[in-house]
């Protein structure tokens, strides 16, 4: 017995409080230490020793760590935030300003904001020009000609 309750109980508590703070948080780094408890509590009620529930306490809470976690990082998108410029990707957009990288020139407006364009593959691209907003670095949008759109 712990706290006069017992080590199965005990168990099921610390998984509890692991799932609680992993709710409250949600960065994935808690969770792991519920599934080790819930495997502790087995034990514990199956009357396995003390030093067994703390050993698969441990091992069972590593192994979900190093094993699960890479993979629910990677399926799950906690933690990234977009931003409003992150739906300007993919969008069509005039060229207000020939762009040329060498020269350092190139404008497009976007709402009533002019942002600063280079080509992505590093042609000259002339005003007029209908171009696709391939990603956004700081303040400069990095463009790609449209196919469609003439030269």
């Amino acid at each position: 017995m712990i706290f006069g309750i017992s080590y199965g109980l005990f168990w099921v508590l610390v998984a509890a409080l692991a799932l609680i703070i992993e709710i409250i948080s949600l960065g994935l780094s808690s969770i792991w230490f519920t599934g080790g408890g819930i495997a502790a509590a087995i034990v514990g009620y199956m009357d396995g020793p003390l030093w067994l529930q703390i050993v698969v306490f441990i091992v069972v809470s590593t192994v979900l760590l190093l094993v699960m976690r890479p993979i629910a990082k990677k399926h799950l998108p906690l933690g990234e935030e977009k931003t409003n410029t992150d739906s300007w990707i993919g969008r069509t957009e005039n060229v207000l300003t020939t762009i040329d990288n060498n020269a350092g020139t190139g404008m497009i407006k976007l709402g009533d904001v002019e942002w600063r364009a280079v080509s992505e593959d590093g042609s000259t691209i002339p005003e007029g020009t209908l171009v696709k907003i391939e990603r956004i670095e700081g303040t400069k949008l990095y463009v790609r000609r449209e196919l469609d759109s003439p030269i």
